[in-house]
């Protein structure tokens, strides 16, 4: 796992940081959020219960950034595609990429699909602990929306709300039904949301969307990070 304490100058409290939220992080994908307490958290990670909250002042806090790292990878990944080809911003694309790193990080895939085993109440404690983070990731999917319909990407005959709707259930559909294929999965749910979404390619339009959506993205990025050092007592 990177790590997510960045800024800090002590090698020594990130990589004790680090141990942590892989402790953290292991015990909610084998346990359930539930059953897990800081003290078992401590003793995998190899710490004594209150290094875990020097780190972290509440169990919340250090399970909400298991969950907001996850995402930020999600983010990271696809900037990272974004900046190697400008398809990347495609919705498909973005469907088949965000698919494949769910079902590679059970933790993100848990968040998508609310699994309330794996998540317990944290699926109720979200807003409370990550303030105006959820509504801001809202922003930045209504905009990337709207700046594909705008440049005639996406189609434009529905409401950006109803789009986001269909494509979040479908999303959320091939998480939630074991493929019979998962290699194939991937391709199949990109060519679902090509069908049903997406009215254009031309290259010369995805190169004057990127700059836009890498800004989103960006943004998206450096407020991950912003929420995770916030959680850390750094």
């Amino acid at each position: 796992m990177a790590r997510f304490s960045a800024g800090s100058v002590d090698a020594e409290r990130d990589l004790r940081a680090d141990r942590i939220l892989n402790a953290a992080r292991e015990l909610l994908v084998s346990w359930g959020y539930g059953r897990i307490t800081i003290g078992e958290v401590a003793r995998r990670a190899g710490v004594g219960k209150g290094t875990v909250y020097l780190h972290f002042s509440t169990k919340e806090q250090l399970f909400m950034t298991v969950m907001t790292a996850s995402h930020l990878r999600m983010v990271e990944l696809l900037l990272r595609d974004l900046d190697e080809d400008p398809a990347a911003l495609l919705l498909g694309r973005m469907a088949r990429s965000a698919y494949t790193q769910a079902q590679e990080d059970p933790v993100l895939r848990a968040t998508f699909i609310g699994d309330t085993d794996t998540l317990g109440s944290l699926t109720r404690a979200e807003s409370t602990v990550l303030g105006d983070l959820a509504e801001e990731r809202e922003r930045a999917m209504d905009e990337y929306f709207e700046l594909l319909r705008e440049h005639g990407v996406l189609r434009a005959d529905s409401s950006v709300q109803d789009q986001r709707h269909a494509f979040a259930a479908i999303l959320i559909g091939f998480l939630t039904v074991e493929p019979g294929l998962k290699s194939a999965a991937g391709d199949m749910l990109a060519q679902v949301v090509r069908l049903a979404f997406e009215v254009s390619d031309d290259p010369e339009r995805l190169n004057t969307l990127v700059p836009h959506i890498r800004g989103v993205l960006q943004r998206m990025v450096d407020r991950l990070h912003d929420e995770i050092r916030s959680h850390m007592n750094i």
